[in-house]
């Protein structure tokens, strides 16, 4: 039992050494590099090493036993050379200043297994799982004797069920240790290979989605092009194709702009914004769209200062309004407010149009979902989610169908000294 003990820790550190931090640091920390997540792997199957070290089996005057071989054969596998090395450095080192006839048995037992991980190394990583298991069992196996037979040559003796202890242990934890990393590392791969599906699909779905949605005004444009070369017509209907011709260009445009404002980059910063201003602009803008659809204007807005970028906010704002008056027939009418709680300020954006239902509401912002029938085609509003969510804010939608629907943009109030004086005065 004296004997079961030590190496009963020595495969937990194992484990966890070996296994568990690698896999959370490559979990939690996505940002890292590869080099540094390489780095923390070997400072960790150091820690493990020397942790072998502290609770080892004491046999004879200096003569250690423990399970730190394994980490030699499993970084000399995994990682490589150099890595290797310095952790059989460090091992070493450690080992060296515990002092005893056993220092040098162990430098030598570790140069022999250095050298035979090397050897196998380009091997082993193109073999299958069964073929790994089969070979690193049998370099853990080879360890094993070659630890035993060099204590024979220092003429210590130690008892049969030691010899299968041991040998049974470094067998069995080196398998476990290397068939676990290899369903990890299966995983990994297999997760990769979904994201990347993933984003092909998503490339496809919208280089797909593009050409269909540019083509249509396209068509619309040539054939007009068409008919005013092949058929006399007189000046206003020329001048009515053109129009129209225009229009269907200013449409391809936008959905083009939508996309393009969907996949951009994040800007890396915001500027500090009067959202008083920004509004009263969007308003500006709004205004002759309302007056031509006989739709009153009304709003309430406070001075409030947010972080964003202006442009962005002013496509949210213009989006959004412009759904709105869509909505509502003549004698309609848009209210605006803002509102102030828990530090952070909330743009109501009220109509009495035609409203939606709750299926149509909890599909909002998908592309290609429209209320407006053949005359939207969805890319506002998923922009419009989207870009609130760069600006680290919150978009919801509350509508009932005949009665209207009210958008609430939640944005984090800016504090009174990050606003430049120039903004308050």
């Amino acid at each position: 039992m004296n004997e079961i003990e030590p190496l009963l820790l020595n495969v937990l550190f194992l484990l966890c050494f070996l296994l568990f931090v690698p896999f959370f640091v490559e979990r939690l920390s996505k940002e890292l590099s590869s080099l540094k997540k390489r780095r923390i792997f070997l400072f960790s199957a150091c820690v493990g090493g020397i942790s072998c070290l502290l609770f080892p089996i004491n046999i004879y005057e200096g003569f250690q036993f423990d399970l730190r071989w394994i980490i030699l054969i499993f970084v000399g596998l995994y990682s490589g050379t150099l890595g290797n090395i310095l952790i059989f450095v460090a091992t070493t080192v450690y080992h060296f200043f515990l002092g005893g006839e056993g220092f040098y048995a162990a430098m030598f037992i570790g140069m022999t297994i250095l050298i035979s991980v090397y050897l196998v190394k380009h091997t082993y990583q193109v073999l299958s799982m069964k073929k790994k298991l089969l070979l690193s069992g049998s370099l853990s196996l080879f360890s094993g004797i070659f630890v035993l037979f060099i204590l024979s040559v220092y003429q210590v003796t130690v008892s049969s069920t030691f010899v299968i202890n041991y040998l049974s242990f470094m067998i069995c934890t080196t398998l476990l240790v290397v068939y676990l990393y290899e369903l990890i590392l299966e995983k990994t791969i297999i997760d990769n290979k979904l994201v990347k599906a993933e984003k092909m699909e998503i490339v496809s779905y919208l280089a797909s989605s593009i050409s269909h949605e540019v083509r249509n005004p396209l068509a619309v444009v040539r054939g007009f092009l068409q008919m005013m070369d092949q058929v006399d017509l007189s000046s206003d209907k020329r001048k009515e194709y053109l129009k129209i011709s225009i229009a269907e260009i200013d449409r391809a445009n936008d959905i083009i702009r939508n996309y393009l404002t969907f996949a951009k980059p994040i800007p890396e910063s915001f500027d500090v914004m009067n959202i008083k201003e920004e509004l009263l602009r969007a308003i500006n803008i709004i205004m002759p769209l309302a007056n031509m659809n006989s739709i009153e204007v009304e709003h309430k807005i406070g001075t409030f200062f947010i972080k964003g970028d202006p442009q962005l906010l002013q496509q949210i704002l213009l989006n959004i309004t412009k759904n709105c008056i869509e909505a509502m027939k003549s004698n309609g009418k848009l209210i605006i407010q803002t509102t102030e709680e828990s530090d952070r300020l909330t743009i109501e954006i009220t109509d009495n149009g035609q409203g939606m239902t709750e299926e149509q509401l909890s599909r909002l912002g998908e592309p290609y979902f429209t209320t407006k029938g053949g005359e939207g085609t969805g890319l506002g509003m998923m922009v419009t989610f989207r870009i609130v969510e760069i600006m680290k804010g919150k978009l919801t939608v509350t509508s009932k169908v005949n009665e209207g629907t009210t958008f609430y943009i939640s944005f984090p109030l800016v504090n009174s000294y990050e606003v430049p004086f120039e903004k308050i005065s």
